[in-house]
């Protein structure tokens, strides 16, 4: 799953402070994990906010080497995330899709058009010799 992301030189990874914007403005807070794009509805149901994240890439980590396996956000596309008011500081959670077939372990999900719009390019698939 996305390890870590970079926007304008800076790294961000989980417990970073994020900077995302939705439908209730600018936010930031910190990200706290990861939430799975086929629940969406149940975080939302729960009072989560859908926001986007701007990155230039993204990166998971591989499971046979334990090094940074890095990919390009195209332009005009970012990561897909949320904001969970379930707990007492409001936390951001990275959104993420089913591994590809074959894969073992989730992808981020694919970056879409800001402004919510659908998912436009697929993230690389589940090997891990990208």
């Amino acid at each position: 799953m996305c390890a870590t992301f970079q926007f304008r030189g800076k790294t961000y990874k989980p417990g970073s402070e994020v900077t995302g914007s939705g439908e209730r403005g600018i936010v930031r807070n910190a990200w706290a994990g990861f939430a799975r794009s086929e629940i969406l509805s149940w975080w939302q149901r729960r009072g989560a906010v859908l926001i986007d994240i701007p990155a230039d890439r993204f990166a998971e980590r591989s499971e046979v080497t334990g090094k940074l396996i890095w990919d390009s956000v195209e332009e005009g596309l970012v990561i897909r995330g949320l904001v969970d008011i379930q707990t007492k500081q409001p936390l951001i959670k990275v959104v993420t899709r089913a591994s590809a077939p074959g894969g073992t372990r989730p992808l981020p999900a694919p970056p879409h058009a800001a402004a919510g719009g659908a998912p436009v390019c697929a993230t690389a698939a589940g090997g891990e010799g990208r």
